[in-house]
């Protein structure tokens, strides 16, 4: 008769014997598959941090690539209503006397005011011209003002007229503005009726209202008079750009534009503590602490080694500037014993203040500027399909040639403890068969004749 149940016949805890010569052989593999993927884990988790890095650094150095960061004005128009400004970095520095005698405005035509504003003024077309263009728009019998202005509006051939229906006391009208401002862009309307003359009484000769004329800007710089199209000035002087808002005849109000010393500094200062930063943080993933006995994620990496190669490299490299070569402790900035970048603050300001020129040539003089240099070399690392991306796609190969011998190794086991399940359970039943005939035995010889029994 088959045993039903492990054991029995051997008295052993066959589940319990089976458990544990299975845990001896998976325990130390299981506990090798888990720190193999710890310890990627933890570099994927570095690699982030260094691209992170890597990023913040570069915004520092784009900063210094256009003469926009770098070569930095301070605009002041004092308590000034009548105008704003902007200066570039071509702009001068210097001082203005300005005076905004006129703003520009744009034309503005009302037809006739009529009682219901709902109801269908007449039928044929609407003709409008600005600046030289032209276009017509049909006008049904049904149409109201809504739907007139509506038809103007959304128009695609409209070449710069806005349209809106305006209530007052006297009634409805149909408002025409022109988009842009100037005399430029006067225009001119002519209603054609193909049925009665609804259309002419409404838009037509003495039924046009002029509510605004179309009028030019008038500026005066220093006592030279500029005439515009618009209230935006962009070439009036050379790097800036004026916004007029008010104008008063005889008002003068002073423009000032001076050389921003302490923005050009900050970019710099924000470059040299971006690059530091990145070396604290590849110096923090690559460490060894030797108390501990521990190792960070990166350590010895061939990524963190070369990369820290190539950034001390740029940070020495000379540029020529204006056929002279120059370079970064020319500005001030030189490196440390654990090649970190520090600043005099004398020599910078001075590079600022006298020699803009040098500051533009060593960080953005195109290509071969040390901004540019830096901007490529971490583009290499932090692009799509560059270093780092490439890392990150070993790690992950990695991880699933690990979760594949994982599961192979899962699968071993459980045949191993299928094998030794039943290798113990053919024990245990030639055991109980071995103990039944030992008793069988033992019984046949207690009957025998002439046993004596105590």
């Amino acid at each position: 008769m088959a045993l039903t149940a492990t054991g029995i016949g051997s008295g052993l805890d066959i589940s319990n014997i089976v458990s544990v010569l299975v845990d001896a052989e998976k325990t130390p593999k299981e506990t090798l598959f888990t720190k193999t993927e710890t310890k990627i884990d933890a570099k994927v988790s570095a690699m982030g941090t260094l691209k992170s890095s890597l990023s913040t650094f570069q915004d520092a150095v784009k900063k210094l690539q256009s003469g926009e960061f770098l070569n930095i004005r301070t605009v002041s128009t004092g308590d000034s209503d009548f105008f704003t400004a902007k200066a570039d970095q071509y702009s001068q520095p210097g001082s203005y006397e300005i005076k905004v005698e006129q703003l520009a405005q744009s034309q503005k035509l009302a037809g006739a005011n009529v009682t219901d504003p709902t109801l269908g003024v007449g039928e044929g077309s609407l003709d409008f011209s600005v600046n030289g263009e032209s276009f017509s728009i049909a006008i049904e019998f049904t149409d109201s003002l809504s739907s007139i202005a509506s038809k103007i509006n959304s128009s695609s051939v409209n070449s710069g007229v806005t349209a809106t229906v305006i209530k007052s006391d006297a009634g409805s009208r149909l408002i025409f503005t022109s988009k842009d401002t100037g005399t430029d862009n006067q225009m001119t309307v002519l209603a054609t009726d193909s049925s009665g003359t609804g259309l002419s009484n409404m838009f037509n000769g003495a039924s046009l209202e002029t509510l605004q004329e179309a009028k030019n800007s008038i500026i005066s710089i220093d006592g030279q008079t500029l005439t515009s199209q618009s209230n935006t000035i962009d070439d009036a002087i050379s790097g800036v750009t004026f916004s007029l808002t008010k104008a008063e005849v005889g008002s003068i109000s002073t423009l000032t534009i001076a050389q921003d010393t302490e923005s050009v500094k900050k970019n710099i200062e924000t470059f040299v503590s971006a690059y530091n930063s990145l070396l604290t943080s590849m110096d923090s993933l690559s460490s060894f602490d030797v108390d501990e006995g521990t190792a960070s994620a990166l350590q010895g990496d061939s990524i963190i080694r070369s990369l820290e190669s190539q950034l001390r490299k740029m940070v020495s490299e000379r540029v020529s500037v204006d056929g002279v070569e120059s370079a970064l402790y020319e500005l001030g900035i030189s490196t440390d014993r654990d090649g970190k970048l520090s600043i005099d603050d004398d020599k910078l300001t001075d590079a600022v203040t006298n020699n803009m020129s040098l500051i533009e040539g060593v960080f953005s003089t195109s290509d071969t500027g040390v901004a540019y240099k830096f901007d490529e070399l971490v583009k290499t690392y932090t692009k799509s399909g560059g270093v780092i991306d490439s890392r990150n796609n070993t790690y992950t190969s990695e991880k699933s040639r690990i979760s594949d011998q994982r599961e192979a190794f899962t699968l071993k086991m459980e045949q191993l403890e299928a094998r030794l399940l039943k290798q113990f359970n053919a024990m245990d039943l030639i055991v109980s068969q071995l103990n039944s005939q030992s008793s069988s035995l033992t019984n046949s010889l207690a009957s025998l004749p002439g046993v004596i029994r105590e």
